[in-house]
């Protein structure tokens, strides 16, 4: 059986089994949901920095696709960071490790996938080293701990709004209990990443209408604008992912996205260091699909 190792443990999230596992259920117990959320939710995106930056932010939508009946597969769009990769690359069969075991894939849902002329193919090599999924895994272990996942590795194209309608055409051909799953973080600003809103706040308050115009087309589900966008504006890593999800979760019968919370790096590290001089800014979003 094929098994895609815990590559970021240890760095983005606790590699020890009990502070991976204590580590997940404080991010999930600090992660509120309105009491007004619909009662159907399809999908959502979820931010995949380190769990001290955006665990708890990812935690609110993964915490809102498990409200009453949890999914029995998310399926994961990731980002492509290597840009390596040329469609929808699927890990179709085994499992990937986690300090909290093994999540299995759901290799029947992953097999109709690929059994469509959509743009997917079978690539277990495109996750080798990626993270924006992996960082998904043990929170979803707490959350849902039967649940099987289907990764897909998406490229920030045109092309990622049709894999998005295919995979969500197999969703619903199957009446599979499934939910999609994109994972993106928002505008990287400061640092090594450039500076052309300036520094210091104001470079923050840039970014942080730089990620303005990415949520709004998320809440606005508009799938065929978030690539464009993020060429334009910098302002999501995993623009192909969430393109992925909007798309799918549109064809699932989502209307309209819901933000359940907005940060960013340097307010989490301005809450946790007040005197930080560091006006690095990496915006994650929790968006969920109804």
């Amino acid at each position: 059986m094929s098994t895609r190792p815990a590559v970021r443990a240890g760095s983005f999230y606790d590699a020890q089994p009990p502070a991976c596992r204590r580590h997940a259920e404080e991010l999930i117990a600090a992660a509120e949901l309105p009491d007004d959320l619909p009662e159907q939710v399809v999908g959502g995106i979820v931010p995949h920095a380190g769990w001290m930056f955006s665990g708890r932010t990812a935690a609110r939508t993964l915490k809102a696709l498990v409200r009453g009946e949890p999914p029995e597969t998310f399926v994961l769009f990731g980002a492509d960071h290597s840009g390596a990769v040329a469609c929808g690359e699927v890990y179709d069969a085994g499992c990937w490790q986690s300090p909290l075991g093994e999540a299995p894939v759901d290799e029947a849902l992953a097999a109709a996938m690929l059994a469509t002329d959509g743009p997917l193919r079978a690539n277990k090599a495109a996750h080798g080293h990626e993270h924006s999924i992996e960082v998904q895994v043990p929170l979803i272990q707490v959350l849902a701990p039967a649940a099987k996942i289907v990764p897909i590795a998406v490229p920030p194209t045109p092309e990622a709004v049709a894999i998005g309608r295919t995979v969500a055409g197999v969703i619903a051909e199957r009446s599979a209990a499934a939910c999609v799953v994109g994972s993106t973080d928002l505008t990287h600003h400061g640092g090594h990443f450039g500076s052309p809103g300036g520094r210091g706040q104001a470079g923050v308050d840039w970014a942080q209408a730089n990620d303005r115009r990415m949520v709004a087309l998320l809440e606005q589900m508009a799938a065929d604008q978030i690539v464009p966008e993020a060429d334009a504006h910098k302002n999501a890593c995993g623009a192909g992912a969430a393109a992925a999800a909007v798309a799918a979760a549109g064809q699932l019968g989502a209307t309209r996205g819901i933000m359940l919370e907005y940060t960013n790096s340097y307010e989490i590290l301005a809450e946790l260091n007040p005197s930080h001089a560091d006006d690095t800014t990496v915006g994650y979003a929790a968006v969920v699909f109804a």
